[in-house]
Protein backbone atom coordinates (compact mmCIF):
# COMPACT_ATOMS: atom_id res chain seq x y z
CA UNK A 1 0.00 0.00 0.00
CA UNK A 2 2.83 2.38 0.89
CA UNK A 3 4.63 1.59 -2.37
CA UNK A 4 1.43 2.23 -4.27
CA UNK A 5 1.06 5.62 -2.58
CA UNK A 6 4.68 6.47 -3.42
CA UNK A 7 4.18 5.57 -7.07
CA UNK A 8 0.93 7.55 -7.20
CA UNK A 9 2.63 10.52 -5.57
CA UNK A 10 5.49 10.39 -8.06
CA UNK A 11 3.02 10.19 -10.92
CA UNK A 12 1.06 13.13 -9.52
CA UNK A 13 4.22 15.21 -9.11
CA UNK A 14 5.25 14.35 -12.66
CA UNK A 15 1.87 15.47 -13.94
CA UNK A 16 2.07 18.73 -11.99
CA UNK A 17 5.58 19.34 -13.31
CA UNK A 18 4.39 18.70 -16.86
CA UNK A 19 1.47 21.10 -16.50
CA UNK A 20 3.66 23.81 -14.96
CA UNK A 21 6.31 23.35 -17.64
CA UNK A 22 3.75 23.61 -20.39
CA UNK A 23 2.19 26.76 -18.94
CA UNK A 24 5.17 28.76 -20.21
CA UNK A 25 4.86 27.26 -23.67
CA UNK A 26 2.70 29.29 -26.03
CA UNK A 27 1.99 26.30 -28.22
CA UNK A 28 0.55 24.34 -25.29
CA UNK A 29 -2.48 26.59 -25.03
CA UNK A 30 -3.03 27.73 -28.60
CA UNK A 31 -2.35 26.60 -32.13
CA UNK A 32 -1.93 30.16 -33.35
CA UNK A 33 0.87 32.62 -32.56
CA UNK A 34 0.22 35.48 -30.16
CA UNK A 35 -0.97 38.78 -31.56
CA UNK A 36 1.90 41.09 -32.44
CA UNK A 37 2.28 44.22 -30.28
CA UNK A 38 0.69 47.30 -31.90
CA UNK A 39 2.81 49.83 -33.79
CA UNK A 40 1.46 52.53 -31.45
CA UNK A 41 3.62 51.01 -28.71
CA UNK A 42 6.59 52.68 -30.44
CA UNK A 43 4.91 55.67 -32.02
CA UNK A 44 3.96 59.27 -31.29
CA UNK A 45 1.84 61.43 -33.56
CA UNK A 46 2.47 65.17 -33.88
CA UNK A 47 0.42 65.53 -37.06
CA UNK A 48 -0.93 68.99 -36.19
CA UNK A 49 2.60 70.36 -36.29
CA UNK A 50 3.59 68.21 -39.28
CA UNK A 51 0.65 69.62 -41.27
CA UNK A 52 1.67 73.16 -40.43
CA UNK A 53 5.19 72.46 -41.67
CA UNK A 54 4.32 70.68 -44.92
CA UNK A 55 1.08 72.31 -46.07
CA UNK A 56 1.38 74.22 -49.35
CA UNK A 57 -1.92 76.06 -48.82
CA UNK A 58 -1.92 79.74 -47.81
CA UNK A 59 -2.35 80.02 -44.05
CA UNK A 60 -2.83 82.68 -41.45
CA UNK A 61 0.54 83.29 -39.83
CA UNK A 62 0.70 81.15 -36.73
CA UNK A 63 1.18 82.80 -33.35
CA UNK A 64 4.36 82.98 -31.33
CA UNK A 65 2.92 80.52 -28.83
CA UNK A 66 2.10 77.95 -31.48
CA UNK A 67 5.44 78.44 -33.21
CA UNK A 68 7.26 77.81 -29.95
CA UNK A 69 5.22 74.61 -29.45
CA UNK A 70 5.93 73.69 -33.06
CA UNK A 71 9.70 73.82 -32.48
CA UNK A 72 9.33 71.85 -29.25
CA UNK A 73 7.22 69.19 -30.99
CA UNK A 74 9.89 68.72 -33.64
CA UNK A 75 12.50 68.09 -30.96
CA UNK A 76 10.24 65.62 -29.13
CA UNK A 77 9.47 63.78 -32.36
CA UNK A 78 13.18 63.60 -33.18
CA UNK A 79 13.93 62.03 -29.80
CA UNK A 80 11.31 59.32 -30.36
CA UNK A 81 12.37 58.65 -33.94
CA UNK A 82 16.06 58.50 -33.01
CA UNK A 83 15.30 55.76 -30.52
CA UNK A 84 12.40 53.94 -32.16
CA UNK A 85 12.23 54.54 -35.93
CA UNK A 86 14.13 51.39 -36.90
CA UNK A 87 12.61 49.13 -34.20
CA UNK A 88 9.16 50.39 -35.22
CA UNK A 89 9.81 49.52 -38.88
CA UNK A 90 11.01 46.02 -37.96
CA UNK A 91 7.99 45.46 -35.71
CA UNK A 92 5.55 46.59 -38.41
CA UNK A 93 7.19 44.28 -40.98
CA UNK A 94 6.50 41.24 -38.80
CA UNK A 95 2.80 41.46 -39.67
CA UNK A 96 3.66 40.43 -43.24
CA UNK A 97 5.68 37.40 -42.18
CA UNK A 98 4.43 34.00 -41.10
CA UNK A 99 5.26 32.47 -37.72
CA UNK A 100 6.36 28.90 -37.09
CA UNK A 101 7.16 26.90 -33.99
CA UNK A 102 10.91 26.47 -33.48
CA UNK A 103 12.70 23.55 -31.79
CA UNK A 104 12.02 25.09 -28.39
CA UNK A 105 8.31 25.28 -29.30
CA UNK A 106 8.41 29.07 -29.28
CA UNK A 107 6.75 31.08 -32.01
CA UNK A 108 9.33 32.47 -34.42
CA UNK A 109 9.11 34.92 -37.33
CA UNK A 110 11.95 35.18 -39.88
CA UNK A 111 12.03 37.99 -42.42
CA UNK A 112 14.10 40.88 -43.80
CA UNK A 113 13.33 44.59 -43.75
CA UNK A 114 14.89 47.73 -45.19
CA UNK A 115 15.13 50.32 -42.41
CA UNK A 116 16.91 53.58 -43.06
CA UNK A 117 19.81 52.78 -45.39
CA UNK A 118 20.30 49.28 -44.01
CA UNK A 119 18.68 45.92 -44.65
CA UNK A 120 18.22 43.75 -41.60
CA UNK A 121 17.53 40.05 -41.35
CA UNK A 122 15.13 39.69 -38.44
CA UNK A 123 14.37 36.77 -36.16
CA UNK A 124 11.50 37.51 -33.81
CA UNK A 125 10.83 35.05 -30.99
CA UNK A 126 7.76 35.03 -28.74
CA UNK A 127 7.69 32.95 -25.57
CA UNK A 128 5.06 32.63 -22.87
CA UNK A 129 5.46 33.79 -19.29
CA UNK A 130 2.71 31.80 -17.66
CA UNK A 131 -0.81 32.81 -18.68
CA UNK A 132 -0.34 36.51 -18.01
CA UNK A 133 2.20 37.81 -20.51
CA UNK A 134 4.31 37.21 -23.61
CA UNK A 135 8.03 37.90 -23.96
CA UNK A 136 9.37 39.21 -27.27
CA UNK A 137 12.96 39.26 -28.57
CA UNK A 138 14.08 40.78 -31.86
CA UNK A 139 17.42 39.52 -33.19
CA UNK A 140 18.98 41.16 -36.24
CA UNK A 141 21.63 40.17 -38.76
CA UNK A 142 23.53 42.60 -40.97
CA UNK A 143 26.90 41.66 -42.44
CA UNK A 144 27.85 45.28 -43.21
CA UNK A 145 27.44 46.19 -39.54
CA UNK A 146 29.04 42.97 -38.33
CA UNK A 147 25.83 41.75 -36.70
CA UNK A 148 24.86 38.10 -36.54
CA UNK A 149 21.65 37.25 -34.70
CA UNK A 150 22.25 40.19 -32.34
CA UNK A 151 19.56 41.14 -29.81
CA UNK A 152 18.26 44.57 -30.90
CA UNK A 153 15.20 45.06 -28.71
CA UNK A 154 13.05 43.03 -26.40
CA UNK A 155 9.77 43.46 -24.60
CA UNK A 156 6.92 42.03 -22.62
CA UNK A 157 3.21 42.40 -23.33
CA UNK A 158 0.19 41.55 -21.26
CA UNK A 159 -1.85 38.55 -22.34
CA UNK A 160 -4.43 40.83 -24.00
CA UNK A 161 -1.72 42.82 -25.80
CA UNK A 162 -2.94 46.16 -24.43
CA UNK A 163 0.15 47.15 -22.46
CA UNK A 164 3.78 46.30 -22.15
CA UNK A 165 7.39 47.40 -22.13
CA UNK A 166 10.28 47.63 -24.60
CA UNK A 167 14.04 47.79 -24.11
CA UNK A 168 16.15 49.07 -27.00
CA UNK A 169 19.83 48.05 -27.17
CA UNK A 170 22.89 49.69 -28.72
CA UNK A 171 24.03 47.82 -31.85
CA UNK A 172 27.22 49.85 -32.11
CA UNK A 173 28.83 47.89 -29.26
CA UNK A 174 27.76 44.26 -29.83
CA UNK A 175 30.53 42.89 -27.57
CA UNK A 176 29.45 45.02 -24.64
CA UNK A 177 25.79 45.60 -25.34
CA UNK A 178 23.91 48.15 -23.25
CA UNK A 179 20.34 49.34 -23.10
CA UNK A 180 19.78 52.72 -24.73
CA UNK A 181 16.19 53.41 -23.79
CA UNK A 182 13.22 51.81 -22.07
CA UNK A 183 9.60 52.26 -23.07
CA UNK A 184 6.45 51.55 -21.11
CA UNK A 185 3.18 51.76 -23.02
CA UNK A 186 -0.53 51.04 -23.12
CA UNK A 187 -2.81 51.03 -26.16
CA UNK A 188 -6.48 50.46 -25.43
CA UNK A 189 -7.81 51.91 -28.69
CA UNK A 190 -6.88 54.01 -31.71
CA UNK A 191 -7.40 57.14 -29.63
CA UNK A 192 -6.29 55.86 -26.23
CA UNK A 193 -2.51 55.66 -26.13
CA UNK A 194 0.06 56.28 -23.40
CA UNK A 195 3.81 55.97 -23.89
CA UNK A 196 6.84 56.86 -21.79
CA UNK A 197 10.38 56.71 -23.15
CA UNK A 198 13.26 56.82 -20.65
CA UNK A 199 16.83 57.37 -21.82
CA UNK A 200 19.04 55.01 -19.80
CA UNK A 201 22.33 55.40 -21.68
CA UNK A 202 24.71 58.36 -21.63
CA UNK A 203 26.02 57.78 -25.16
CA UNK A 204 24.50 61.13 -26.24
CA UNK A 205 24.87 62.82 -22.87
CA UNK A 206 21.15 62.79 -22.11
CA UNK A 207 20.86 59.94 -19.63
CA UNK A 208 17.89 60.47 -17.33
CA UNK A 209 15.80 62.38 -19.88
CA UNK A 210 12.29 61.10 -20.50
CA UNK A 211 9.34 61.81 -22.75
CA UNK A 212 5.71 61.07 -21.91
CA UNK A 213 3.08 61.06 -24.66
CA UNK A 214 -0.65 60.50 -24.27
CA UNK A 215 -3.61 60.52 -26.64
CA UNK A 216 -6.94 60.51 -24.83
CA UNK A 217 -9.83 60.73 -27.29
CA UNK A 218 -9.31 64.17 -28.89
CA UNK A 219 -6.58 65.52 -26.59
CA UNK A 220 -2.87 64.86 -27.00
CA UNK A 221 -0.11 65.88 -24.65
CA UNK A 222 3.65 65.49 -24.63
CA UNK A 223 6.00 66.13 -21.71
CA UNK A 224 9.77 66.25 -21.96
CA UNK A 225 12.08 66.17 -18.96
CA UNK A 226 15.63 67.45 -19.41
CA UNK A 227 17.65 65.78 -16.66
CA UNK A 228 20.73 67.95 -17.19
CA UNK A 229 18.73 71.15 -16.61
CA UNK A 230 16.13 69.55 -14.33
CA UNK A 231 13.42 71.17 -16.45
CA UNK A 232 10.05 70.00 -17.76
CA UNK A 233 8.38 71.25 -20.94
CA UNK A 234 4.80 70.35 -21.82
CA UNK A 235 2.61 70.88 -24.87
CA UNK A 236 -1.05 69.92 -25.14
CA UNK A 237 -3.46 70.28 -28.05
CA UNK A 238 -6.88 69.20 -29.27
CA UNK A 239 -6.69 67.30 -32.56
CA UNK A 240 -10.18 68.46 -33.57
CA UNK A 241 -10.14 72.16 -32.65
CA UNK A 242 -6.34 72.71 -32.88
CA UNK A 243 -6.53 74.68 -29.62
CA UNK A 244 -3.56 74.11 -27.34
CA UNK A 245 -0.85 75.46 -25.07
CA UNK A 246 2.79 75.17 -24.10
CA UNK A 247 4.47 75.42 -20.71
CA UNK A 248 8.23 75.84 -20.89
CA UNK A 249 10.63 77.17 -18.23
CA UNK A 250 12.40 79.39 -20.76
CA UNK A 251 9.30 80.80 -22.47
CA UNK A 252 6.67 83.24 -21.22
CA UNK A 253 8.26 83.25 -17.76
CA UNK A 254 7.36 79.59 -17.40
CA UNK A 255 3.62 80.34 -17.56
CA UNK A 256 1.07 78.59 -19.75
CA UNK A 257 0.96 80.13 -23.24
CA UNK A 258 -2.10 79.33 -25.38
CA UNK A 259 -3.35 79.49 -28.96
CA UNK A 260 -6.84 79.24 -30.42
CA UNK A 261 -8.38 77.29 -33.29
CA UNK A 262 -6.74 79.69 -35.78
CA UNK A 263 -3.36 79.14 -34.09
CA UNK A 264 -3.39 82.71 -32.81
CA UNK A 265 -2.19 83.87 -29.38
CA UNK A 266 -4.97 84.10 -26.79
CA UNK A 267 -5.09 84.37 -23.04
CA UNK A 268 -5.56 80.91 -21.62
CA UNK A 269 -8.80 81.94 -19.92
CA UNK A 270 -10.32 82.41 -23.39
CA UNK A 271 -10.10 78.75 -24.39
Amino acid sequence: MLNTLKISSIGLLSLIFLVVSCSDNLSSSTETPPELPPAQSMQTNFSLFDQQQTSSQPQTRASENFNRAFGTALIMKAVVDFNLAIPRALLAAASNAGAELNESEEWEWNYSKQAGDQTFGVRLVASGDGDTSVNWNFYVTNSELGLSDQLFFSGTTSADGREGTWVYYDLQTPDNQEAVSEISWSVTGDEEVALRLDVVSDRNENEGDYLEYTFDNSVKSAVYYNADENEITKIEWNVETKVGYIISPDYNNGQKACWDTDLQDVTCSEI
